[in-house]
């Protein structure tokens, strides 16, 4: 990236949850497997889109609604010391999605014999990882990756929805540019995922987790070496540090602090590598964005200093960084007329959220079922495996798997006005798939990205 001394983006380090939903930059990636839950009478697979070590996630036709999802699959037996995770991944992604656009929402949970699948809503303009490594490619030695209006616009969309999830006492604890997709408009919007580390918080929480190159100080030495109890630290403050990673990777397209020398995986000498860079220098001072740091505004340094202060009591907060000049500057006529339609499909779901009645003891049960289902998902199926059919062929005519609805018209008190609607109509008129006279899809981002995918077109493209 102009010529930075830099490891490519994408060599991003993975944590354990990790799983980018959207396809790779040439729109196919190799898989060992057959095509999973090809079963299914509602879903037809595509593709697989993305690799995880708790989980892989696949391209799916959701035949019912005429759209693509992504559905992360997690294979049988889920092991026993991933169960509360992936409990409270999707928990909390069930009950913050619908609320916010800059979330990915989920729609179902199936439970097969030999997988748990979670289905959720589809970015099909890939993860930040590949746009700024894009724009790496292209850079200037001595320019910015990516333009500061063009950072301050996805730097918003991400705040907003970083604070829309410390509102509900909710911490992600693992954002970075892999989890942070990009829907088909252009510009895009952008979409927080992978909530595997998430965790609702009261005050303070203590668990070592986390990407290396994202943790705040805090986190990264936040365990006594003598064996003691492991040190509390404010999970939004940590959020905030991974924010400012996020903001000066997409500028400089390289992490402020980075491995210095080679490691054999991240062990506890390579987390010590980057806590001692991250207290005993600056943020200006690192020598892998030294060929971009000169080209960066007075004003976006400001905000960088704050953003990187090593103790989180002096660390600037997120309505503190939605006050600052830098944030606030005007953004160029077309990046400023996508922000004003996304204020104006976000101002729909705020008034549906405020005006929807949950009925509590159906939310209670929804929640029992996750946990029941993903029990379920920690022991090992019955069948010693099947007959799978070439992907073309798939016909997907059997379905004999355990469902559950996720969407909110599932929670709604039966007398509520709202019992009626498909909260899932919601998220299409907020991601553009509005239904037209006839109650038909018009054809959408999401179909024309499957006509692409058919005709051997890139996505995106």
């Amino acid at each position: 990236m102009g010529g930075c001394n830099c490891k490519p983006l994408t060599d991003e380090p993975k944590s354990a949850s990790d799983m980018t939903l959207a396809a790779s930059a040439n729109g196919s990636q190799k898989h060992s497997k057959p095509p999973p839950l090809n079963h299914l009478a509602s879903h037809r697979a595509v593709k697989a889109i993305g690799r995880g070590a708790a989980a892989d996630t696949w391209l799916f036709m959701d035949k019912k609604r005429n759209r693509l999802v992504a559905v992360k699959l997690f294979e049988r037996p889920i092991p026993d010391v991933l169960k509360e995770s992936t409990i409270r991944e999707i928990t909390v992604q069930t009950e913050l999605g619908p609320g916010h656009i800059n979330l990915i929402n989920v729609y179902e949970l199936i439970l097969s014999d030999d997988y748990l699948g979670l289905v959720m809503e589809y970015a099909q303009g890939g993860s930040l990882t590949a746009h700024v490594a894009e724009r790496w490619g292209t850079a200037t030695a001595g320019k910015l990756v990516m333009d500061e209006d063009e950072a301050r616009y996805f730097f918003r969309q991400f705040i907003h929805a970083v604070d829309y999830c410390h509102k509900h006492n909710t911490t992600h604890r693992d954002l970075k540019l892999d989890n942070s997709l990009l829907d088909g408009q252009k510009p895009p919007f952008l979409k927080i995922c992978d909530f595997g580390f998430a965790s609702h918080f009261a005050n303070q929480l203590t668990e070592h987790l986390g990407t290396p190159e994202y943790m705040s100080p805090e986190l990264l030495r936040n365990r006594d070496q003598d064996g003691g109890h492991p040190r509390a630290y404010d999970p939004r403050s940590v959020d905030v540090w991974a924010a400012g990673v996020m903001l000066i990777v997409s500028l400089c397209g390289a992490f402020p602090f980075d491995h210095m020398r080679a490691h054999d995986g991240f062990t506890d000498d390579a987390e010590l590598d980057l806590w001692l860079q991250e207290v005993n220098k600056t943020w200006k001072e690192s020598p892998f964005i030294h060929d971009n740091r000169d080209a960066l505004s007075a004003e976006v340094c400001d905000l960088l200093d704050l953003l990187f202060v090593v103790d989180p009591c002096k660390r600037i907060t997120i309505p503190e960084i939605m006050k600052h000049p830098w944030y606030n500057q005007d953004l160029t006529e077309g990046h400023q007329q996508a922000m004003e339609r996304l204020v104006h499909e976000q101002a729909q779901v705020d008034e549906y959220i405020q005006q929807r009645q949950l009925d509590t003891a159906k939310v209670e049960a929804r929640n029992k079922k996750i946990r029941d289902m993903v029990g379920v998902a920690c022991t090992k199926g019955k069948s010693k495996g099947s007959h799978v059919r070439p992907l073309q062929a798939l016909n997907l005519v059997d379905d004999g798997c355990e469902r559950l609805d996720l969407t909110d018209q599932k929670v709604l008190k039966d007398e509520s006005v709202h019992a009626l609607e498909d909260h899932a109509s919601v998220a299409d008129r907020a991601a553009g798939l509005d239904k037209g006279r006839s109650g038909k899809l018009h054809e959408s981002d999401s179909m024309q990205a499957l006509n692409s995918l058919s005709k051997g077109t890139p996505m995106g493209k």
